[in-house]
């Protein structure tokens, strides 16, 4: 009952339908890209500018990270360079939220859809920032937050995943814990 109730004031403080407890911040992005469907062959962009936790569930289903510069003002996820790297075997993008810095996310949104990618925001280090108003991790199909003991707010251990999509969420609680 302790973590259902922490799900729903999580879901209720981002402003999503859905929040789903992980074991780590590392097993929301893997579930996250398990529920988006990447896979052998698929290449995910991320900033050069993360964390290895960022890419490490790519690889482990076979797909492949490809790099994009940063802003040098935000540290963050450069739109620019994100374009750039588009390729026909892009899946995912994965801008990441870094030290309460969001990424500009209004062109990385327009990008991808435009390119018919996924968004999996990594928002480990980003609770409590916003962009234009908007809580980080709400702006693509999911957002995974990290409770790390080095985080600002920690439960030991911990993550937790936030999508508005029903069909992600359903697929992202199979994988949440393991």
């Amino acid at each position: 009952p302790v973590v259902r109730a922490f799900e729903q004031r999580w879901r209720e403080w981002i402003g999503t339908q859905f929040a789903v407890t992980t074991v780590n911040g590392t097993s929301a992005l893997y579930s996250a890209y398990f529920g988006l469907g990447v896979g052998p062959g698929d290449e995910v962009i991320c900033p050069v500018n993360t964390w290895i936790c960022s890419i490490a569930p790519v690889l482990l289903l076979g797909a492949r990270p490809v790099f994009c510069d940063i802003d040098p003002n935000t540290f963050t996820m450069d739109p620019i360079s994100l374009k750039e790297r588009i390729t026909e075997r892009t899946k995912a993008v994965i801008p990441v939220h870094l030290f309460g810095m969001p990424a500009d996310m209004d062109p990385i949104v327009t990008i991808s859809r435009h390119h018919g990618l996924c968004i999996i925001e990594d928002a480990a280090c980003a609770y409590g920032t916003y962009y234009k108003g908007r809580h980080a991790g709400r702006f693509g199909n999911c957002g995974a937050f990290s409770f790390h003991p080095r985080k600002s707010l920690t439960t030991g251990e911990g993550g937790m995943l936030v999508t508005d999509d029903r069909k992600l969420h359903d697929l992202v609680t199979l994988r949440s814990n393991h």
